[in-house]
């Protein structure tokens, strides 16, 4: 696993390409039971196909958190101290046990201060002929690499 991530280094970075992943049906029974998420169409294949999908799908707030956290995991974890804002599209349906990709790209980059910097990024996951089942547009707030410490405040008695 590479080093932590600063603004500088996503600033412009290039488009950034993870995967194959695979969401395994058991991954899903397992975060469907934790989270409570039992909405019929990610629960029941009987009701996914009155739906017209082949079978249960994986929620969409999952494909976020298992995309974000492939790259923290399998690369670089990043300096981030807040979420501005997140959105996604989902276009299609990922199944579980299907093969996916992702990739990440900085649409924008702005100097906050001396400390901190805003990354907008679109992310994309694609399966294995580039077809898209979802994109997610982020922005966050990081840290700078050369981000000074806060100054601190308060007396010693």
């Amino acid at each position: 696993m590479g080093g932590v991530k600063y603004w500088e280094d996503l600033a412009e970075a290039p488009v950034r390409r993870f995967g194959p992943l695979v969401f395994s049906g058991a991954l899903l029974d397992q975060l469907l039971d934790l989270m409570g998420e039992k909405h019929p169409v990610h629960d029941s294949d009987s009701f996914a196909h009155g739906t017209d999908r082949r079978q249960r799908i994986v929620p969409g707030g999952f494909i976020h958190s298992i995309t974000s956290g492939w790259v923290v995991q399998h690369g670089s974890p990043a300096a981030i101290v807040g979420m501005r804002r997140m959105s996604w599209d989902f276009v299609r349906p990922l199944y579980p046990d299907t093969p996916f990709w992702f990739t990440t790209h900085t649409d924008r980059a702005a100097e906050i201060d001396d400390r901190l910097g805003l990354i907008e990024t679109t992310r994309r996951v694609l399966d294995d002929n580039n077809r898209t089942y979802a994109i997610g547009r982020m922005s966050v707030v990081l840290l700078r690499r050369t981000a000074r410490p806060a100054a601190v405040t308060g007396r010693n008695h």
